[in-house]
């Protein structure tokens, strides 16, 4: 998990930040150095002056018109669409506090399946915001290290927030997905596991969470048991499924060398 600073929404030097010393610049090369008459470098600056007063509340609109957006895009599921509407808009882009623009494209990158971007965004969010980031921002950072299989740091973020909030859907199932990858605490992967049950009843979840059981036996050198989980999810589909079948291939052929942890 990125180190968070002790100081609270600490802004890197955005356009807004740069109007004004770019603006004193521009005036003193067009008055001294062109040698230009007063009223140019009155017609030139002004207009920037308004666009640094105006700059807060273009990007509060620009803000609030994107995320409604966001929400009516993802309902709808239309998220082929996302990265176009986060590049037009540009108050949000070029005057929101970087914490708020870098979460938004966090966001977009996550939802359109580029999980490297969302990360790298999620990071510069969570840094931006110091010991104060909202949960939701590290729970999308923890995603994203959970999806590039940085187990790391995504087991790092899991249990910070589950310090925070232990009802947070999904949480516990990666978490133990990141233990059982790593081959570590298995024992607290499959009670993960079992907790994670209580919260998401559903048939399918419940074949993959077999299915990762199987995985975190086969690790333990409980090979019996093991198999005995697999024949259970023979009904088990999609791409989550297939990836957790693989990894328990893998680790029933090394079980015979496997430790319990």
């Amino acid at each position: 998990m990125p180190e968070a600073s002790e100081k609270s929404g600490v802004w890197l030097a955005g356009t807004r930040e740069l109007l004004l010393p770019a603006t004193v610049l521009l005036c003193f090369v067009i008055y001294y150095v062109l040698e230009l008459p007063g009223w140019v470098v009155a017609v030139i600056a002004l207009p920037m002056v308004v666009v640094y007063a105006l700059a807060p509340s273009w990007a509060a609109r620009s803000v609030a018109t994107f995320d409604r957006d966001l929400v009516r895009l993802l309902a709808t599921g239309r998220r082929a669409v996302l990265p176009g509407r986060y590049a037009r808009a540009l108050g949000m882009r070029l005057f929101a506090p970087p914490a708020v623009s870098s979460e938004r494209r966090a966001v977009v990158a996550a939802e359109v399946g580029r999980p490297r971007e969302a990360r790298a965004y999620y990071r510069v969010a969570l840094l931006e915001h110091g010991k104060r980031a909202p949960l939701r921002v590290l729970l999308g950072y923890a995603h994203a290290c959970y999806s590039l299989g940085e187990d790391v740091e995504a087991i790092a973020s899991y249990r910070e927030l589950l310090t925070h909030a232990a009802a947070l859907p999904g949480v516990r199932r990666n978490l133990a997905h990141a233990l059982v990858r790593r081959g570590e605490a298995l024992r607290e992967a499959l009670s993960l596991i079992d907790a994670d049950a209580a919260l998401d009843a559903g048939v399918d979840r419940g074949l993959e969470r077999d299915l990762l059981r199987a995985v975190a036996h086969a690790k333990l050198g409980e090979r019996e048991r093991a198999c005995e989980l697999a024949q259970r999810t023979t009904g088990a589909e999609g791409d989550a499924a297939t990836a957790l079948r693989l990894e328990l291939q893998r680790a029933l052929d090394g079980s015979s060398s496997a430790r319990p942890t």
